[in-house]
């Protein structure tokens, strides 16, 4: 395990196992050891990684309604939480995101002039500091586009405002967001995702993931994310209380069938599959 620093700013170089056990009460960033283009955000907390990402996943995955990209403002993101029956805490249990993503959420956030938390701009300063992005001329630049960005939560209890994480949720947590980034910075694995849910996939079974992912708010008009949130949720969530053949609509037959053939097609990716 390796440390890096950029401005103050530490980051911890880790393999997924190490990621997966250690334990902390603060913040950790790790870069990733399988696939340094990988920095994964360790939070101490559901609350605490809210702040810091659910206003900018809002942004790249869930706008179906907005006549132009939006990043919202605080009470906005409010009452779009609490329409989806969510709160700051469980909005989402892990993130993704790439660097020409994020430069896209704080240009529109200066355009628009939308105050961001504090949250918000630590990640800011850190892809700064480590030369992710740069400010010129009045905007965001992305100096390494192809970076990703995830989160994940510690294991925690149950708390007052926070539902509980078990051991076994941040194992699928993490798995589930590594194969974003997986599908992020692998070209390969995304053409073989690609192919499968265009050539493999039946009609009813893609209109099955976007009526599962619909439910999460997904905007569902977006085939990249759609392919992405396929491969991750297929493949790689090993809790049934967060994806199984009930929760997609198929029988367990026909989901077990998805899986085999996935497998069977023999994708470019290290990750252990379901």
């Amino acid at each position: 395990m390796a440390t890096g620093c950029a401005w103050g700013q530490q980051f911890v170089t880790g393999e997924f196992q190490t990621v997966l056990n250690t334990r902390s009460e603060s913040l950790t960033i790790w870069q990733m050891a399988e696939n340094p283009n990988v920095y994964v955000f360790d939070f101490p907390g559901l609350s605490f990684q809210g702040r810091s990402f659910n206003r900018i996943t809002q942004f790249t995955e869930q706008q179906t309604t907005e006549p132009y990209p939006k990043v919202l403002s605080n009470a906005e993101l409010s009452r779009f939480i609490e329409a989806a029956r969510r709160t700051q805490a469980d909005f989402a249990f892990g993130h993704d995101v790439l660097v020409s993503e994020l430069v896209q959420f704080f240009n529109y956030a200066t355009r628009d002039k939308v105050e961001l938390n504090q949250e918000e701009i630590f990640i800011r300063d850190f892809l700064t500091e480590q030369g992710l992005i740069r400010f010129w001329r009045g905007f965001y630049q992305a100096m390494r586009p192809d970076v990703v960005l995830l989160s994940i939560p510690q294991p925690q209890p149950r708390q007052a405002s926070e539902p509980v994480v078990t051991v076994g949720a941040r194992h699928a947590i993490l798995l589930h967001e590594l194969a974003h980034g997986e599908y992020y910075t692998n070209s390969h694995y995304q053409k073989f995702c690609q192919r499968f849910w265009y050539e493999t996939l039946t009609e009813g079974q893609r209109e099955a993931f976007k009526r599962f992912l619909s439910n999460f708010n997904y905007a569902v008009t977006n085939d990249e994310l759609l392919i992405n949130e396929m491969q991750a949720y297929l493949m790689f969530t090993p809790d049934p209380k967060s994806f199984s053949a009930s929760k997609l609509g198929v029988s367990e037959a026909e989901l077990q069938q998805m899986r085999s053939t996935f497998k069977r097609g023999s994708p470019p990716i290290r990750l252990p599959m379901m």
